[in-house]
């Protein structure tokens, strides 16, 4: 989620904990402690970006070859130099947090994301939307992806974003916009800017693109570089 990959396609392993309010602050511990230990015992099974969303999710996604990486377990070498214990403790203080979660793959789509610099330094504040859509509709919304592309790319928009297709796990289909600001402030004046950058043209694309879909869920949040664990190249 830092940086594009070369490839026309990448696909990203995501966890998702919906975690119970009172124990935000707990988890985030938890996390803490699961990248300190990684980091301190140099497991290179495991790597991930956390992004935190203002409605109490977290979102810690890996990068994968393919659907065979989901098999290995990436943290048996750290069971076994934590010890049993210890690390048995550690996931116990994550199962206090929440009720439920999920696993599912996304993929990142290069040719349809509209990253201009292919960076993100500095932009850790995140917009995700979610937009559901049937299977009979999603190459439609595939072809609006490419017309709204085309259209920041002809007009020099600064609202940049990376565009996901969902995949195995997922629930439902859908196409997830990842958008990049340095801030909530300063997205919101590239949004009010891009809005009108972009006039009715836009217009035409967004209203056709809301009678194909069917529903739509915007999450904001931040990335969470202090709750990540990657390895250094």
């Amino acid at each position: 989620m830092i940086a594009q990959e070369a490839s026309a396609s990448q696909a990203f392993w995501v966890h998702e904990d919906p975690i119970f309010p009172p124990m935000a602050a707990d988890y985030e511990g938890y996390c803490t402690d699961l990248a300190v230990n990684c980091k301190k015992y140099d497991i290179k099974d495991a790597s991930w970006f956390t992004i935190s969303t203002d409605d109490l999710k977290y979102f810690h996604i890996s990068p994968i070859k393919n659907m065979g990486d989901l098999d290995k377990n990436r943290f048996f070498n750290l069971r076994q130099k934590m010890g049993d214990e210890e690390f048995d403790k550690l996931f116990e203080g994550f199962d206090s947090c929440y009720d439920t979660h999920s696993d599912y793959i996304i993929h990142l789509d290069n040719e349809l994301s509209y990253m201009p610099d292919g960076k993100h330094e500095g932009h850790d504040f995140r917009k995700l939307e979610f937009w559901y859509v049937t299977p009979q509709n999603l190459d439609k919304i595939i072809r609006l992806a490419k017309s709204f592309k085309e259209l920041y790319r002809k007009n020099n928009s600064k609202e940049h974003y990376n565009l996901y297709r969902s995949g195995f796990g997922s629930s439902g289909d859908f196409v997830l916009v990842e958008i990049t600001a340095e801030s909530a402030e300063s997205y919101e004046k590239i949004r009010k800017e891009n809005k009108e950058l972009l006039g009715d043209e836009r217009n035409v694309i967004y209203q056709e693109l809301l009678s194909l879909i069917t529903k739509v869920e915007t999450l904001t949040g931040y990335m969470r570089m202090d709750l990540s664990y990657f390895l250094e190249k």
